[in-house]
């Protein structure tokens, strides 16, 4: 029970430290200026560099995993115990959901809003499934090298995916949840969230199956 507290502990103040960064930024950006692609930059240079200190720092404890699908992978391929599955989920959902609502009230917004953006369309559906597979494929490469090579490849693999997805590379079930409670320029329509959510699983289950042919085959 002491472990499954320090991995929910670990997942849960992670996930919530991811969505209040790119919660967070967003908003910043969205009070600095109106040029859309500024805001991008500014959103996607706090994500990444979120990114690489949060894993750095948790992965020692739970993995640092701050992402359902990453953790479902983990269970398929053995390196994460099934019993564990539900400690990180709900740590993961509850702390992006926590958050999602500090990072609106430090903006002065609401708490909890939906948001009206939309994000639809089979081209974001596909750019989502590709995003997800190749973060997947990328935490297997790099496991071997160790937690800074995977914290430096997520980082920037993320950074990069903000640019050339349409969907702007959410590739995390919790963050996609979390982002629907926010109306601002990283928000998702709460009728396009099942279908990112969809596209994720998918490319999981590609990736799961590409990192076990490429990765976890043993020579």
């Amino acid at each position: 029970m002491k472990n499954k507290s320090r991995y929910f502990l670990s997942e849960f103040i992670g996930s919530c430290f991811l969505v209040m960064i790119i919660v967070g930024s967003g908003l910043m950006a969205e009070n600095l200026t109106n040029d859309i692609a500024v805001m991008l930059i500014a959103n996607t240079i706090a994500t990444g560099a979120g990114l690489f200190v949060l894993i750095t720092v948790f992965a020692d404890v739970s993995g640092a995993h701050f992402n359902p699908f990453v953790s479902i992978a983990m269970t398929i391929t053995g390196k994460l115990k099934k019993r564990l599955l539900p400690f990180y989920i709900s740590a993961q959902i509850l702390g992006c959901m926590l958050g999602v609502a500090l990072a609106n009230f430090f903006f002065e917004h609401q708490i909890f809003e939906l948001s009206t953006k939309s994000r639809d369309g089979i081209y974001i559906f596909v750019s989502e499934i590709v995003a997800t597979l190749g973060l997947i494929m990328i935490i297997f490469g790099s496991m071997k090298s160790g937690k800074i090579t995977v914290a430096a490849s997520v980082g920037l693999y993320i950074t990069a995916g903000y640019w050339f997805t349409s969907s702007t590379s959410f590739a995390n079930p919790a963050v996609a949840i979390a982002r629907t409670f926010t109306e601002s320029f990283t928000g998702i329509n709460y009728l396009n969230t099942p279908f990112y959510i969809l596209a994720e699983l998918i490319g999981m289950i590609i990736a799961v199956f590409i990192a076990k042919k490429l990765f976890l085959q043993k020579n």
